[in-house]
């Protein structure tokens, strides 16, 4: 499974409740950039926890099997100043019947252990070498910077709809 429909399955996770009866007879509001960013990098820690456990035949000292301790602790950090933007996106996705659930101190949860093992499902074990030497190389980004690359392949991803689902995220903007 490539990258692009790796992140796309999280954001379809993220984006599942936005398909009530309501939303599904008005315009579906997107994800903007920063929403999304703010999404993925609450989203990290799990989802690197999550393909190492589904990549258990890698070697175990790779990457994803044996992330390093600075990187863990990297991403970790990196999910409280995530987590305002990434309420608001949510909210976003779940309209104004879902503001309850969105502004609950359960919603980051909720997303964060529907998507994680939603992601890992759709990793195939010949997936896991080229996902462990993205993610190495990857690693020494921030957190911010990290979850931003993989909001950038979402959008990318939508650009041709034959290799992704239409996701909640907005189309990137033109270069100035």
């Amino acid at each position: 499974m490539c990258i692009p429909r790796l992140v796309a399955t999280a954001l379809l996770w993220a984006g599942l409740a936005a398909s009530s009866a309501a939303s599904a007879q008005s315009a579906r509001p997107c994800l903007t950039g920063n929403e999304a960013e703010a999404l993925f990098q609450v989203m990290l820690p799990d989802m690197i926890r999550e393909m190492g456990r589904v990549c258990s035949t890698l070697p175990p000292q790779s990457f994803l099997r044996q992330p390093s301790a600075a990187f863990t602790a990297r991403i970790n950090a990196g999910v409280a100043p995530a987590m305002p933007a990434a309420q608001a996106g949510i909210r976003k996705l779940l309209g104004p019947e879902g503001q309850f659930i969105a502004d609950s101190q359960f919603a980051i949860p909720a997303v964060r252990a529907i998507v994680a093992p939603a992601i890992a499902q759709e990793v195939k074990p010949a997936d896991c070498p080229g996902l462990d030497k993205i993610v190495a190389n990857l690693a020494p980004l921030p957190p911010r910077n990290l979850a931003a690359v993989f909001a950038a392949l979402l959008q990318l991803s939508q650009n041709d709809e034959k290799r992704a689902p239409r996701l909640p995220i907005c189309p990137m903007g033109r270069p100035r």
